[in-house]
């Protein structure tokens, strides 16, 4: 019996790491680059979600997760306010503070960066007034779900 509780305790502790090293290997991806044609994708090319033209943010599954209404508000699947969007596509948290800063760089591209200045995207210039939303859905898991 003692035998028994050991084995669950250690299956139970491997896969709680197995999961920690998974979401860590998910953060590592950053930088993602978003296409002229909506694909997300992450530095090994794999396709984990798409943003329309019409601001519809879906997951890698084709699900809805996010959009952005008339009024630059990025609200979730369950119509909860997220935050907005600045006319530069920069992103303000619920509280008003900026969380991402969109850059425009030589070419078709924009580079996304978070509060400590470093770079978590390229977007396509299609989706520059999206691309910090869509960096908050990102950075948020909301695409991976």
């Amino acid at each position: 019996m003692k035998n028994l509780k050991i084995l669950i305790l250690t299956m139970v502790v491997f896969s709680l790491s197995i999961s920690g090293a998974i979401a860590q290997n998910y953060k590592s991806q950053f930088p993602v680059k978003v296409d002229a044609s909506g694909v997300i994708k992450d530095k090994s090319g794999t396709t984990f979600g798409t943003i329309s033209i019409d601001s519809i943010i879906k997951n890698h599954k084709g699900e809805k997760v996010a959009f952005i209404d008339k009024q630059g508000n990025l609200v979730n699947a369950d119509g909860k306010i997220l935050g907005k969007a600045a006319k530069n596509g920069d992103f303000h948290n619920i509280n008003g503070e900026v969380e991402y800063t969109v850059k425009p760089t030589k070419g078709d591209q924009c580079e996304v960066y978070d509060k400590s200045g470093k770079v978590v995207a390229y977007v396509h210039n299609n989706y520059k007034a999206q691309a910090g939303c869509l960096a908050h859905c990102m950075q948020k898991d909301m695409l991976m779900k």
